[in-house]
């Protein structure tokens, strides 16, 4: 048989008055479990958002870390590429050096000596996935660090060397290397017997006889510091090329240059003459190193001319 189920209701104002429903068992069974299923519902249903919630979580802070890590990988990109810039510069110095150091041909050229470990940004991309982020970018840092202080230290070294064959490249333009004139030594530096006197006296500069007119040069570049006549030299040409280096040439017929005017080796700074204390046309030709006379013989690079 069915079972019913009375529910009595009082009236708390009339208490006489009740009033009563009967309900089925199997109603109340019925709304029993449909009110277990929304439970069960509500809750399975709040799991599931509440996991959804934090895969949305995850998701963000992953996508946010992605971002991070793109910047990461473009500051290092930056990083990689100021490095390569700097090579493609040492690499041009070094050019130079070689060129300074007259030992460059374009087929032997070596490549700079650069060591240490490589770090391939797109092949190891992937290694990212595969170790921990940070091992990897210390050992990118360690990379990029050691690489960029040996570069530096490449570049110190070949500017210095830059430097020091720029200056020596200087100092041997400045050097006399010549003979101001072609003709044959009449006479030498250092003690001889004076023509004019004939007396032992000092000669300090070398004599060199040629047919009236011949060009002199100068010996080296430098800047005119006296053009004019002066007793015993007359006309004479004064040159200084710095480095404590110092050129005379005397007994010229003609002057070419002025004072204050800059010359350059090999050029034509007067004519071969006779004046001032002369015995013929020849030129007189002085080398002072710091203001003391040397012998021009220890500059000339050969000694091609005959000897009277």
């Amino acid at each position: 048989m069915k079972r019913k189920l009375t529910i009595l209701v009082f009236d708390n104002d009339d208490l006489g008055k009740v009033k009563s429903k009967k309900i089925k068992t199997s109603t109340i069974k019925n709304a029993a479990f449909f009110t277990l299923l929304f439970v069960v519902i509500s809750f399975v249903s709040f799991y599931f958002l509440a996991s959804l919630y934090t895969e949305r979580q995850m998701m963000l802070s992953y996508k946010k870390e992605n971002e991070l890590l793109k910047l990461r990988i473009a500051e290092y990109a930056n990083e990689m590429d100021k490095i390569q810039k700097k090579i493609v510069s040492i690499d041009q110095l070094e050019n130079e050096v070689r060129s300074l150091a007259n030992n460059y041909t374009p087929g032997d050229r070596k490549e700079l000596g650069i060591g240490g470990k490589e770090v391939d940004l797109l092949r190891d991309f992937s290694a990212v996935a595969e170790r921990k982020e940070k091992q990897f970018f210390e050992e990118l840092n360690d990379t990029l660090l050691t690489l960029g202080t040996k570069l530096e230290k490449r570049e110190r070294s070949l500017e210095e060397l830059v430097n020091f064959l720029e200056e020596q490249k200087l100092t041997m333009m400045a050097t006399p290397s010549i003979l101001p004139v072609e003709g044959w030594i009449s006479s030498e530096f250092g003690y001889r017997v004076s023509p004019f006197s004939n007396r032992r006296a000092f000669h300090e500069g070398m004599d060199i006889a040629a047919n009236y007119g011949s060009p002199v040069k100068a010996t080296a570049k430098g800047i005119v510091i006296y053009a004019g006549y002066k007793p015993g030299y007359g006309n004479l040409i004064t040159i200084d090329h710095g480095y404590g280096y110092v050129t005379r040439y005397g007994h010229n017929s003609q002057l070419k240059v002025k004072v204050g005017e800059r010359v350059t080796k090999g050029q034509v700074i007067a004519k071969v003459g006779n004046t001032g204390r002369s015995t013929g046309p020849h030129s007189h030709y002085e080398i002072l190193v710091n203001g003391i006379p040397v012998n021009p013989a220890k500059f000339i690079n050969s000694m091609n001319v005959a000897k009277q």
